[in-house]
């Protein structure tokens, strides 16, 4: 029996295409991208970053205002916007109570101790 998901190695990298048996020949083939990264960072009001999920244990009651489902859908929502091999980043600051959002920042991007 055929591999119903059968990855073709002559794609370019972060793209995966898959073909169907023949029984199923009349199904259309189609490339799946990457999923796109996205990631969330805390800013402490020293300017310590927060990127680690233990270090964020550590000061988690500080972002107690922090809205979870916002933040859950913001990272969906940033996921259809990000271009691979990019990434995108929401940065949670404790000052001031801010968020923002910084979209395709290269692979290096550290974003500012300030809001």
């Amino acid at each position: 029996m055929e591999n119903l998901f059968s990855a073709k190695k002559s794609q370019p990298p972060g793209l995966h295409s898959f073909s169907m048996p023949n029984y199923m020949s009349h199904i259309q083939s189609y490339q799946l991208p990457d999923f796109a990264r996205v990631y969330t960072v805390h800013v402490l009001t020293t300017g310590e970053i927060i990127s680690s999920l233990e270090d964020y244990l550590k000061v988690k009651e500080r972002f107690a205002w922090v809205d979870q489902a916002q933040i859950i859908s913001s990272i969906f929502r940033l996921r259809r916007l990000t271009e691979s091999p990019k990434k995108s980043v929401i940065v949670i600051y404790e000052e001031n109570r801010a968020i923002k959002e910084y979209v395709n920042v290269e692979e290096n991007f550290r974003p500012l101790i300030f809001s």
